[in-house]
């Protein structure tokens, strides 16, 4: 036993660990994190291979399957919040993948009802509430008016009417998108004649992303607490903080960098969290959120809200924790944010 390690597979929907004394197996989906433990290791001592070779048939066979299928089966016990959250950034399926090319652009309506929010409003459509708000004239994320009617594209982007006197290059010079770009998306065929009051389609009205690397998620940069050893505030016991607790109090939170929504959902003591998978390995992720405004395989682009700071799960105070990870590997978030 002298000298093992833990080791992670990945087989299909299940990303499985084994330790010195149990397994863990996490399954992503529906919005949430399953897990379950078995307490005593069988593989301990076994070649990385032969550990494989022998989990692959139980798969196979489901028998993993009908173990995640009750929330605390005899014999187990659930995950703590700290495995699930590690096992999650490990998963497979929380990994970023490009985005496939939607066959056509379709306009939406939606008719605002009492008690509708804009940030419920574009989750379940999927797509920013920028793309919302600059389709449609609004000048506030908080102020909606009932019974209005919405236009929504099926992707994000700004629905532009053109004015008297405004050709299409003035809009492309505008929005920072190549004119051949609004052609191919509105099938314009002679671009000298789009009358007045017509409605175009501006995809990726703004960059992808802004600057180089990762913004700060919040207006504020004040820590409450820092990357590294601390005192924990519940046990006061010392652990190490792999993540970043900014101070915001119900603020909106916007996406470090362009990439994909991969989770959004509870995630334990960590309460309502988002996690973005970015290309080249990296993913972020934002916890003890009052408020989720994008949903799983939604695309954002950097500066995008995606969420409301809160006092969600394990928390002293509403704030965002947030972590920064690259293959598996948490990275101090002070180091890479401009």
């Amino acid at each position: 036993m002298k000298g093992f390690r833990s080791r992670t597979f990945r087989l299909g929907p299940y990303t499985v660990t084994t330790t010195i004394d149990r397994i863990i197996v996490l399954n992503v989906g529906g919005g949430r994190v399953r897990s379950y433990i078995f307490r005593k290791n069988p593989f301990v001592g076994m070649r990385r291979r032969t550990v494989a070779a022998t989990l692959l048939p139980l798969v196979a066979a489901g028998v993993l399957a009908f173990a995640l299928s009750y929330e605390r089966p005899a014999g187990g016990e659930d995950a703590s919040d700290e495995e699930k959250k590690n096992l999650l950034l490990l998963s497979s399926r929380t990994d970023f993948s490009a985005p496939v090319e939607e066959k056509g652009l379709q306009i939406r309506t939606h008719l605002v009802k009492n008690g509708e929010t804009l940030s419920k409003i574009a989750r379940e459509y999927g797509v920013s509430m920028d793309t919302i708000c600059g389709s449609n004239r609004l000048t506030s994320y908080d102020i909606i008016p009932v019974g209005m009617l919405l236009k929504i594209p099926s992707r994000d982007g700004i629905l532009h009417t053109m004015k008297k006197g405004q050709d299409v290059h003035a809009v492309a010079a505008y929005y920072r998108v190549p004119v051949s770009k609004i052609l191919a998306e509105n099938q314009v065929r002679n671009y000298d004649f789009i009358p007045d009051g017509a409605s175009i389609f501006i995809p990726d009205a703004k960059p992808m992303d802004l600057i180089p690397g990762f913004i700060w998620p919040t207006a504020g940069r004040m820590l409450t607490c820092g990357y590294g050893w601390r005192r924990d505030p519940f046990t006061n016991e010392r652990d190490f903080h792999k993540g970043l607790d900014i101070r915001a109090n119900y603020e909106w939170v916007k996406a470090t960098k362009y990439g994909k929504v991969t989770y959004a959902g509870w995630l334990g003591g960590y309460g309502m969290a988002v996690l973005i998978a970015h290309p080249g390995g990296y993913k972020s992720l934002y916890g003890h959120l009052s408020r989720i405004t994008v949903r799983e395989g939604q695309y954002v682009k950097q500066g995008q809200v995606i969420a409301r700071s809160g006092n969600t799960g394990r928390s002293t105070g509403p704030h965002l924790h947030f972590e920064l990870i690259r293959s598996g590997t948490h990275l101090n978030p002070r180091g890479f944010l401009k």
